[in-house]
């Protein structure tokens, strides 16, 4: 049986700034102060179960990170939507409008929610190395690229009006092949609204249409598709449980 021998590498896209990268893995005190000293302002966050989510915002570069802390240490630095640093000049807690909108429509119709949690996507590696070819009897240079599985925490912000809304997935979801969206935000298809979840789905690609669900008595969220994620999910205006 021939023998292969492979090096591989990663091809993802990279989702921590450079002038961060040196944070992951520190401790969370000296990783604070540092980012403090690079420009980036604690704008708020959440614990989980096991590790806690912040967000910083660096108004000069316009930049927005979210920091999850496991076990007193940066796990993961991510750039994410200026939207989770409640940026972009108007309140995270706007809801998705359009021409036609009634807006007679009762504000309990609009709800803005941030979930955090983690989950997988489809990515690829790039592998380098040999394979012995039987024509020529020896090993020769060969290159493939392969389908594989990233794991990531994250947040998406999901925004419902009646029967409306859209999502929008941080950076590090994206898969390596996804349609354009509108400043990253996905409109979301068929959408069901009751007193006890909201459903509905989108399309990242032709392959990748992840199905919505929110579970508003445990405020639970889950994507299913190619792409997967869970968390749990917070009004952005903390004003009232959903």
């Amino acid at each position: 049986m021939p023998l292969l021998a492979w090096c591989a590498t990663g091809a993802h896209a990279q989702v921590t700034p450079s002038d961060v990268q040196d944070l992951v893995g520190a401790r969370a005190p000296g990783g604070e102060s540092e980012l403090a000293s690079r420009g980036y302002v604690n704008v708020g966050g959440r614990k989980g179960d096991d590790r806690a989510w912040t967000f910083w915002w660096n108004d000069r570069r316009g930049v927005c990170l979210s920091v999850t802390t496991r076990e007193g240490r940066y796990e993961s630095i991510v750039a994410t939507p200026a939207a989770d640093c409640r940026q972009e000049g108007r309140p995270v807690s706007d809801s998705p409008r359009s021409e036609n909108r009634n807006d007679s429509r009762n504000d309990s119709d609009r709800l803005v929610l941030v979930c955090y949690g983690d989950g997988q996507r489809p990515t690829t590696e790039y592998h380098s190395g040999y394979e012995w070819d039987n024509n020529s009897r020896r090993y020769v240079p060969k290159d493939r690229t392969e389908w594989t599985t990233q794991h990531y925490d994250t947040s998406v912000t999901l925004e419902i009006d009646g029967d409306r809304g859209r999502i929008r997935p941080a950076k590090n979801m994206l898969p390596p092949l996804h349609d354009a969206a509108d400043d990253g935000w996905y409109s979301l298809r068929h959408v069901a609204v009751t007193p006890d979840e909201i459903r509905g789905e989108f399309t990242f690609n032709g392959f990748n249409r992840p199905k919505l669900k929110v579970d508003r008595r445990n405020r639970h969220i889950s994507l299913e598709g190619m792409t997967h994620f869970t968390g749990t999910c917070d009004r952005a205006d903390a004003a009232r449980r959903f």
